[in-house]
């Protein structure tokens, strides 16, 4: 089904009618044809060479004993001519050239064609002869794959390279015949090969267009994929993220018996700084923290998301107690160095964080939201001890540890 846009109907209908796509257009088109061509004739040659066989040894057999020896030595070239195009097509570093080699070989072979009949005088012979002239314009306009254009050029100075053979070396040739063969043929064969050239650029053009529209629509399926798991300010994973990753992680450890830790972060006195500083330098606040924070989820397996508000989660698999208490330690030190001024904070008068640290291989005594909640009350004791610091959870005796 063509495509209903006023643009593209614009591209199509000149495109197809002239055989002329605009100029980056026709380049691509020109390369697909080849590409198509020339794979479909390193089949075609093998049935090209059979069709030849069968030819030359029909008229052979029918052809006057007088001129037997004489029609073979001088027929026999076509086959060279065919046989040299197929294993050409073969070497898939000259598939480029494809259109001239084959161009050129389709050019001697009719004008062999042609001449030959020129140098025979028996009537019976020359119209054997004339046999050869159809099969080289079948085999240039149905079977090589050439574009409409070379296919043209080759056959018809092919021919009239073979009637100056003729007349002035042969013979001469008999015109009626010539017409009956070599010119009806021609008219036909390219009809037909215009025919199959506007179908080709038809295909072209609407499995180009099919692609561009898959490729637009993989394209906004993925933007949309990833917004549905992207928080909009930070860029980083938001909560549905987290939670996903966060469920799939805690089933692993619990099947490997590794650890995994969950580290809470809250920005302290957040509410005060965006009251103090309006909301817009606030989200530039979180963005410049969402990227401190990304730089500490370099492993596979790692996650850095935005909890919610001004809360950050990160999540660690296979990370033991003295590890996420020092990587704990460098994300509050990290938050410091940016030196991001808050009046609004008694105790260091610039942005800090609060982390509450959890740790815990995956049981079944536990779930994943234990883990979390863990997190979440070791946060809130470094809330309730003057904030800016971190703490790991230590289980209530009673409770067990985690």
């Amino acid at each position: 089904m063509l495509d209903t846009d006023p643009r593209s109907r614009r591209v199509v209908v000149p495109g197809v009618r002239w055989l002329r796509f605009p100029r980056r257009l026709e380049g691509e088109y020109r390369n697909y044809q080849s590409q198509q061509a020339v794979e479909a004739f390193r089949v075609n040659a093998f049935y090209i060479l059979l069709l030849y066989m069968l030819l030359i040894t029909g008229i052979y057999a029918l052809a006057p004993e007088q001129i037997r020896g004489w029609w073979l030595s001088a027929y026999i070239w076509e086959g060279p001519i065919v046989l040299v195009a197929g294993l050409l097509a073969q070497i898939r570093v000259l598939d480029r050239y494809f259109p001239y080699y084959a161009g050129v070989g389709c050019f001697l072979a009719v004008a062999l064609a042609v001449a030959i009949p020129g140098f025979m005088s028996d009537p019976r012979a020359i119209l054997l002869a004339h046999v050869s002239i159809i099969y080289a314009l079948v085999i240039i306009y149905a079977m090589v794959g050439l574009r409409f254009t070379v296919a043209m050029i080759a056959g018809w100075t092919g021919g009239l390279v073979g009637v100056l053979i003729a007349e002035g070396l042969g013979q001469g040739l008999d015109w009626q015949v010539l017409h009956g063969t070599y010119t009806g043929i021609s008219l036909v064969g390219m009809f037909l090969c215009y025919s199959a050239e506007v179908r080709d650029r038809l295909l072209f053009f609407n499995q180009r267009q099919l692609r561009r529209q898959q490729r637009h629509s993989q394209a906004l399926a993925e933007r949309l994929h990833r917004l549905s798991r992207e928080d909009s300010l930070t860029g980083l994973a938001n909560r549905r993220f987290f939670d996903e990753a966060f469920d799939r992680e805690w089933r692993r450890c619990k099947r490997s018996q590794q650890p995994l830790t969950v580290m809470l972060v809250d920005v302290d006195r957040f509410k005060a700084y965006n009251d103090g500083y309006g909301h817009l330098q606030g989200d530039s606040c979180l963005q410049k923290l969402a990227a401190e924070l990304h730089r500490y989820s370099r492993r596979a397996g790692d996650l850095v998301a935005r909890f919610g508000g001004e809360e950050f989660a990160l999540l660690y698999p296979e990370t033991d107690e003295l590890e996420a208490q020092q990587l704990a330690s460098r994300l509050c030190r990290s938050v410091r160095s940016l030196a991001i001024p808050h009046a609004d904070s008694p105790e260091m008068n610039e942005v800090t964080v609060s982390v509450g640290v959890a740790t815990m291989i995956p049981n079944q005594r536990h779930s994943a939201g234990d883990l979390l909640e863990a997190a979440d009350q070791a946060l809130y004791l470094v809330k309730q001890g003057g904030r800016d610091n971190w703490r790991l959870y230590e289980a209530p005796p009673a409770a067990g540890q985690l």
